[in-house]
């Protein structure tokens, strides 16, 4: 059994597309070996990315209604669970946070993975469709975003808690009071990495015409970075300078700014409320690219609509996170 690996899925009830739904009075006395234990919780945060799962068969098996969530788990024989937390970063606390609390579940040991769409960079290797496997969380949000002198965007991180306690200005990993940032398991993310090391991803004609718009010629790969979480929908490389900025104080250089997204950062500090933090993985597919293109302002990507490719970058998503997935079995079996 490696490190990072869960327990193996106990079967409530044999019966296909069996749902349980448990009274308040009874919740409290659910013996400790009829609870469930997935050996992966799937994340997605709106109706496009739960769909991209819920089409699959194989997730009508079993189906739980858990309080606070706003979808039910579906779950299939072996334990592999999906449901949909709702987008940005409260919404994803109170779905992780209902999940954990549950009393029908038993998650000490279930790998959770937030899988779904991404902004991405104005970067000529980051393809439309592209995924990565984030190797570390961090918070769009947390400090302060205003206009300098000159009326540009500037950001200037939050002030230090504690002083009097050395190095505790410099230490934002896992500051659980502030939720600045959160490095991903090694081990995890070394395992998800090595299993989606020869899949192959997706491409379409209308994501190689966005990537030619941005002078884009890579095709979609599978890639390592960072990703910020923030409730708001940005554009503009005053915002992209101001996300490398923040990414490169928190994690102290260590990664790079390469997507952005809503929901990870609920998603992990919950879980670090649990101690369950190591049990997480981000996997998300490049939707868009958080930058006009070449020849057009913010201003005229916000009146027409944004570049999006969407669809694609679900599919690969899927992709990459079913590989993973796959490893997560096999190494548990």
């Amino acid at each position: 059994m490696k490190k990072y690996t869960v327990w193996k899925h106990i079967m409530l009830c044999g019966a296909a597309g069996f749902s349980l739904t448990v009274p308040l009075a009874y919740a409290q006395a659910i013996p400790a070996a009829a609870k469930m234990r997935p050996q992966v919780i799937v994340l997605t945060a709106f109706p496009p990315e739960w769909q991209a799962w819920t089409v699959q068969k194989s997730f009508q098996h079993q189906v739980l209604h858990v309080p606070g969530l706003i979808t039910p788990l579906i779950c299939d024989s072996k334990g592999v669970c999906v449901t949909e937390t709702g987008e940005g970063e409260i919404n994803a606390a109170v779905t992780v946070t209902s999940l954990v609390k549950d009393t029908a579940l038993d998650v000490k040991k279930t790998i959770f993975i937030r899988s779904g769409i991404a902004g991405g960079v104005d970067e000529e290797n980051s393809a439309l469709g592209s995924v990565y496997i984030n190797n570390w969380i961090i918070s769009w949000a947390f400090g302060h975003h205003y206009l300098s002198d000159k009326k540009q965007l500037a950001w200037s991180p939050p002030g230090c808690t504690d002083y009097a306690v050395p190095g505790h200005c410099e230490n934002y990993t896992r500051n659980i009071m502030e939720n600045l940032a959160y490095k991903i398991n090694p081990a995890l993310l070394n395992m998800a990495v090595n299993a989606s090391a020869h899949v192959a991803l997706d491409n379409s004609v209308e994501a190689k015409k966005l990537d030619k718009i941005f002078g884009i010629s890579a095709a979609p790969k599978v890639m390592v970075g960072a990703t910020i979480t923030g409730n708001d929908f940005w554009i503009g490389k005053e915002n992209q300078a101001i996300a490398e900025q923040i990414v490169h104080l928190y994690t102290h250089g260590k990664t790079t700014y390469t997507n952005t997204a809503m929901e990870d950062l609920g998603d992990v500090a919950a879980l670090s409320r649990f101690g369950l933090a190591d049990h997480y993985l981000s996997i998300r597919g490049i939707s868009d690219v958080d930058v006009p293109p070449p020849g057009k302002t913010e201003e005229e990507i916000w009146k027409t609509g944004d570049l999006y490719a969407s669809a694609l970058a679900e599919r690969n998503a899927v992709i990459v996170t079913e590989a993973v997935i796959a490893r997560v079995l096999q190494d548990a079996a």
